[in-house]
């Protein structure tokens, strides 16, 4: 696959970290698979000295359409200055919480919302259930360090005999919602929240069987956050997720931070199992 290479001029961080956001997410917040990487530089001659067939190079505040992506040729390198199919953002303007400055009816305006509204949506959302696309994996080791929505940190601890559980989050509410859970013998019929949600809430069949068993289990909770280089204790199963690769995520940090965050997650816990 190839790369994007964004040439970054000027000190408007929060437009770089939209534009890198956008790169692989569109303007309704789909996730798009079309590029492997994004590279940040600071003048076109050093994007060319690193550019191969294949890679678009673009500037800061350009936003690369569905029109875009389709006539796409992977056997040159790309400008995106030289398209009509893209939307430009002014280098100057921030993208910003507080005010809102391009026209209501703008492209601009529609794209910025809709990312702006997801972040804030998420700092509240509770997950009911899972929605990762892989398998559940066959667990094992010492320490089971598993996320706080859905289900699947409880289905991991009924697969393996853990010597310690922690179940952790980032979102408050969704941990509070997975220790409210816990502290319950058995699982209710329905559950009544105010907040945001995520999928609905249907307890599989085994989880009913095994709940009063998740109950009686000493298991830790935990607010944590993955992007603050965490290291676990040896032989750990630790179940991450999606977090690397999260538009709410990726636009707080930048796409290098997210990066060097993931590498340092892989490099300092090699003694550990780390799934998604």
């Amino acid at each position: 696959m190839k790369n994007a290479i964004i040439v970054h001029e000027g000190n408007n961080e929060s437009l770089l970290r939209f534009t890198q956001t956008k790169l692989f997410f569109d303007a309704k917040n789909i996730g798009i698979d079309f590029f492997k990487g994004c590279i940040t530089l600071e003048s076109y001659e050093n994007a060319l000295n690193i550019a191969e067939p294949g890679d678009v190079i673009l500037e800061t505040g350009d936003f690369l359409t569905t029109t875009f992506r389709s006539r796409y040729d992977d056997s040159i390198i790309t400008f995106a200055k030289d398209s009509e199919d893209i939307i430009k953002f002014d280098k100057n303007i921030p993208i910003d919480f507080k005010k809102r400055y391009y026209p209501k009816e703008s492209k601009q305006l529609y794209i910025i919302e809709n990312l702006l509204k997801t972040i804030l949506r998420s700092k509240k959302l509770i997950y009911l259930d899972n929605n990762e696309h892989n398998s559940i994996i066959k667990p094992k080791g010492n320490h089971l360090y598993g996320l706080a929505s859905g289900w699947k940190t409880a289905i991991y601890s009924s697969m393996h005999n853990f010597k310690t559980v922690t179940v952790y989050d980032y979102c408050n509410d969704q941990l509070n919602f997975a220790k409210y859970l816990h502290s319950l013998s058995e699982l209710p019929e329905t559950v009544n929240l105010t907040g945001p949600t995520s999928g609905i809430y249907n307890p599989p069949k085994d989880i009913k069987e095994y709940w009063n068993k998740w109950h009686n289990m000493n298991v830790k909770f935990e607010k944590l956050n993955l992007l603050d280089n965490p290291v676990f204790p040896k032989n750990s199963f630790i179940w991450i997720s999606n977090i690397f690769n999260y538009e709410p995520t990726l636009f707080e940090y930048g796409f290098e931070r997210i990066v060097i965050a993931r590498n340092y997650l892989l490099n300092n816990n090699k003694d550990s199992i780390i799934t998604i």
